[in-house]
Parts: C-alpha cells; structure tokens; sequence
C-alpha cells in the first residue's frame, strides 16, 4: 500500500512540475504576442536631431521562425536566398524612404560636351535632364544609420535585467528624404 503510495505521490508530484512549466511557457508567449500587438497598433515615431537630421524609432516584433514564414513569406524567401540558417537569424529590417527636392534653375549649369543638357549637382543628387532625347539621368545617395538597444524587463535603482524587447533608432542624413516605414523583426528565442 506505501509503495502504491508513494507511486502516486511522484506521478503526482511530476504531472505538478509539468503543468508549471507548461503554464510558464504559455504565460510568455501570452506576452509575446500582446507585445506584438501592441506594436502593430502603434504609430512610427518620427523626430529630429541636429535640427535638420530625419529619425524614427520603432520596436521590434517578436516573431517565430513559423511565423516569419507564414506571415512574411517574401522575407523568408529573401532569407533563404541568401542562404542563412534560420538558427543563425537574428534579425530583419526593412526601411522604406522618399526623395523630394526642388531644384531651382539657378543651379542647372548646360554640360560643355552636350549644350541640350542641364546638369544639377549637390551633396545629395546627381541630375542630368536633355532635352532633345527627352532624357533625364538622376542619382540619389543617401545615408542612413540604424542602433538597435535592448529594452530592460526589469529596473531596480540603477541594475537592469531581462529582455522586455528591442527597439531600433533609424537616423537619415539627407535631409531632402523622409522615412515611410521601418519594420524590425527579431528572432523571438532570443527573448526566452
């Protein structure tokens, strides 16, 4: 009787612990993805720094290898392509940006080889328009930076610990293009 007893009692004690891992385990992905959510409802945080410099700030969605693959299947195929293994991945960001500048005709100089072309050139831009084959040649260049830091879970004073998640700083240095989008995704293993 004592041994089926104490059969009983580690079985019970065992199903125990599973069931607190599980839950465990369940509770974070709960978080997860209401963290995922929460950053899909949020807007792209744009502002300035060295008054004429474009930034955005955006956080990162925590998704699974499976997840990258069914929602973002452009991506994943981009991945494969460049042949990373998906143990190796860490993250991915995609920026999306504009170009807008008025070129005042003060600044267009005819070419001296081409006298039916104009030329305009600046720190930024490139721009050769001719007009008898009605062509116009352009070059945009640009320059971007990108610093990813780690958000803390946890603060007590001045000590820090655990992932809450990542949040990536985007800053422009042409000031003629804006930011339309930044998406920044990161392996969610990372995080447990």
């Amino acid at each position: 009787m004592k041994k089926w007893l104490f059969i009983g009692l580690v079985a019970l004690v065992s199903v125990t612990i599973g069931l607190i891992k599980s839950n465990r385990k369940l509770q974070k992905e709960c978080e997860r993805q209401s963290g995922n959510i929460a950053i899909l409802m949020k807007d792209i945080k744009s502002y300035k720094i060295r008054d004429s410099l474009n930034a955005v700030s955006v956080s990162a969605l925590n998704l699974t290898i499976d997840e990258l693959k069914e929602y973002r299947a452009d991506d994943a195929q981009t991945i494969k392509e460049l042949g990373i293994k998906n143990k190796h991945l860490e993250a991915l960001v995609k920026t999306g940006i504009h170009s807008t500048e008025t070129i005042y005709a003060d600044r267009w100089h005819p070419l001296p080889d081409r006298p039916d072309c104009l030329e305009v050139n600046s720190k930024w831009s490139h721009v050769i328009a001719c007009f008898k084959d009605s062509t116009v040649y352009y070059n945009i260049r640009d320059s971007l930076a990108a610093v990813v830091h780690r958000i803390p879970k946890r603060k007590f004073l001045w000590w820090s610990w655990g992932t809450k998640g990542y949040k990536l700083e985007l800053v422009n240095f042409n000031p003629n293009t804006k930011i339309d989008y930044n998406e920044f995704i990161c392996n969610s293993q990372d995080l447990f």
